[in-house]
Formats: structure tokens, sequence, C-alpha cells
């Protein structure tokens, strides 16, 4: 047992691929490393554990309902790994907005087994970390496609397919920004939303469906290849298939509209829409800062830079 250790973990974006995804069509998502979430543990100096962190600060029995997935992921941690019952004293720093469809349950969540494993000082592999991942996203999430816990822990995109995950090789050279609308998205909200409307016309929503998977067939070539230009194009129709989903909104696409009038070759919505966040793709930096400045003066909550070049090692 050490004295004191951590874990950390980070954001994900669904690059493409939502809502068509919950139909059998396949999804790349991106993990985005420049978004962190830190866990440092350490034993308490009082007579019980205690958790700080932005969003919660008291004892792992006083957190509230909508945290019952972390709730369940520390009693089993304890279970595990801490048989002796030691006072801990756990803080969370995260940079993820709750929320907004970046997977920050499941990054909170991964942070605090890295932590707990380190300090405990027990090897971690990754089915043992996913299955303790699983345990909070269940609770958390439903019935989560595993998607968030997947790619949180990953440095690499991911291919969801089949229901299936692999690694996705990229070799895109540029730079994805992401920005916040400052409001919240609902995934079910948001599926059922789509659901409804193939309800009410079929063949226009499968086709729009089909369409949406069949971009992401061509992005799969466009990213392997190095073409920022097609795989923006790419975007750029995606966005307008899922603005037919109606999952769309005018936060939405303000910040599309200035992130192409300041130079993204392509931007969409990601995750479930209504909300949460857009993503806006360019080749150069100087572009992606531009991008980011104008997006903050006009009214984006937070905006983040990934170099995609990191994604590809």
């Amino acid at each position: 047992m050490k004295n004191s250790a951590s874990g950390k973990s980070h954001a994900k974006v669904i690059f493409l691929g939502e809502h068509s995804a919950v139909y059998n069509k396949p999804a790349i998502i991106f993990p985005i490393p420049q978004v962190k979430v830190f866990v440092t543990i350490k034993k308490s100096k009082i007579n019980q554990s205690i958790i700080h962190s932005s969003y919660f600060n008291g004892t792992p029995n006083e957190l509230p309902a909508y945290m019952d997935g972390l709730k369940l992921l520390i009693i089993k941690l304890e279970d595990n790994l801490n048989s002796k019952r030691i006072p801990l004293d756990i803080t969370i720093k995260s940079e993820i907005p709750l929320g907004r469809g970046m997977g920050s349950s499941a990054a909170t969540a991964t942070a605090i087994i890295r932590g707990y494993f380190n300090f405990f000082e027990k090897p971690l592999n990754m089915n043992t970390l996913k299955t303790f991942t699983d345990i909070e996203e269940n609770v958390t999430h439903g019935n989560p496609s595993g998607i968030d816990a997947e790619t949180v822990s990953s440095m690499h995109p991911i291919l969801f397919e089949a229901k299936q995950f692999s690694d996705f090789p990229s070799k895109l050279n540029g730079y994805l920004v992401i920005a916040d609308t400052g409001i919240s998205s609902n995934t079910r909200v948001a599926v059922s939303k789509v659901h409804d409307e193939l309800a009410n016309n079929k063949t226009k929503i499968l086709q729009i469906i089909d369409h949406l998977g069949d971009l992401v067939e061509n992005a799969k070539k466009t990213i392997s290849s190095d073409d920022i230009n097609g795989t923006g194009k790419i975007m750029n129709l995606a966005q307008q298939d899922l603005k037919q989903l109606k999952v769309s909104s005018k936060e939405i696409e303000k910040l599309i509209k200035i992130s192409l009038q300041f130079g993204a070759v392509g931007a969409k919505l990601t995750g479930s829409g209504l909300g949460g966040c857009i993503i806006a793709l360019t080749s150069k930096e100087h572009t992606a800062i531009n991008i980011k400045n104008a997006l903050l003066k006009n009214g984006a909550a937070h905006v983040w830079i990934q170099t995609l070049q990191e994604l590809n090692n």
C-alpha cells in the first residue's frame, strides 16, 4: 500500500455514427486526452473516507442519487481491495463537463479504479478495468453501449461495429476543436425522439440512418488516408442528416456555423444532440485557435483543441 496514489482518464467524442449506431450501423469514436480526469487517493486524516470534487464533497455514503453508480463502484472496490476498510481521502479533479456526451461518468470511474489499484499496489489489466467501469456505467446509464468505457481508457480511435469494438488506425493530421454549448444533452430523450420520427416516417428516416452508416464507411477511407478535406465534407453531410433527425438545436447550429466561417473543413454535433457539444475539424493549428476564440466569443461554455497526431501513435 502506498502513502498516495493517482489515476487518470480522459474524455471521448463520437466522431461519426451517433444515432445510426443504435440501428446497427458503425460508429467511429475519438478519445480526447486533452480533456482529463485526475484522481488522487491517500489515507484519510479523519476516521472515515471522504470525497473531494467540484460537484460533491462528503463521504461515499452521502453521494447523491444521480451518482449511485459511483457509490456502487466504490463499494465494490472496497470489497476487493480494502478489506481492512482503511479510511481514504479521494480527490477528483475533472475537466469534463457533466451531461455533454463526453464520457464524464466513465472517465471518472476509470480514474478512480486506476487510483485504487495503484494505491493498494495491485496489478490492473484492461479486462479488470472494464469490468469495474461497467459496474458504474450499468447503474448510471441503464444499458450502455460500452462506447464510453471503451474509449476513455484508450489512446486510439475506436471503431464500434456489429456490437464489437476494435482499434481504428487513424492517419489524420490536424486538429479537432470541441465546443460545449453549455446545455446538457439527454441520450434517452434524443434516442426516443429519433424512434418517434422513425415511427412517423419510416421510409425517410431509414434512408437517413442508412446514409449515416454509409458516411462512416466512407470516413474509414478518408481517415485512414489522411484526407482531411474529404473527412470534413463527410462531417458536414452527417450534420445535415442529424438535423433531419431533429436532434440538432439552434445553439448547436450557431456554433457549427461559426466554426465553418472561421475555417473548419467540417463541423457537426457529437453525441446525442439537443445540447451537448459540437466538433470542428481543421488542418492548421492557427485556424483551430481562431475557431476556438470565435466560439468562446459567441456563447460556447468551454472549448478544447485536440491534436489528432496524438491519437495516431
